[in-house]
């Protein structure tokens, strides 16, 4: 769908509970095409984390005292409220979006790189495979996960391999 400023477009991954609309989603997972700079869109009450995925990266202006840059799959997480300007590094961006209802639901996002990882309790577990396919078990059930696409799975246990120069991005989402 197409932002509402013209700056980009952005693909929605999965949104719970499934039949929520903007003022009721407990979290929600996107990927955008950021096209050009601007500001961000304000999502009060909202948690937000993003993951650069692809191009230079960018600058972001409000969330902090000074600007900070976002490069190739650096993470930062910031208030939905707060008013966000972006400069883009080099040109257009492909970014990893989770939004989380402060309050009712946190996230945990990270980065593996070449690495493998787990995490445990009761949870949705996303995995995003950036770059390469990587490979995930969900309470002792294994799912390969090719790149570019994303895994949501709930569990007790989340186990991530993302070696063989694979990237994936991991969360874990609470209620």
């Amino acid at each position: 769908m197409p932002w509402k400023n013209g700056g980009g477009t952005t693909f929605e991954v999965a949104l719970h509970p499934e039949d929520a609309d903007w003022a009721s989603f407990v979290w929600r997972i996107s990927i955008a095409q950021v096209e050009r700079g601007g500001p961000f869109s304000s999502f009060a009450g909202i948690d937000r984390s993003l993951v650069v995925l692809a191009g230079q990266g960018m600058v972001l202006r409000g969330i902090r005292a000074h600007p900070i840059d976002v490069r190739l799959y650096d993470c930062v997480a910031f208030a939905g409220e707060a008013t966000v300007d972006t400069e883009l590094l080099g040109g257009p961006t492909r970014d990893f979006n989770l939004m989380t209802r402060r309050g009712v639901a946190q996230a945990d996002v990270r980065v593996l790189q070449g690495a493998q990882g787990a995490m445990e309790g009761v949870a949705t577990y996303v995995c995003h495979a950036a770059s390469r396919s990587c490979q995930c078990g969900v309470d002792g059930t294994s799912v390969d996960v090719p790149e570019g696409h994303t895994l949501v799975a709930d569990g007790v246990r989340f186990d991530v391999d993302a070696s063989r120069d694979a990237v994936a991005v991991v969360a874990r989402v609470t209620q």
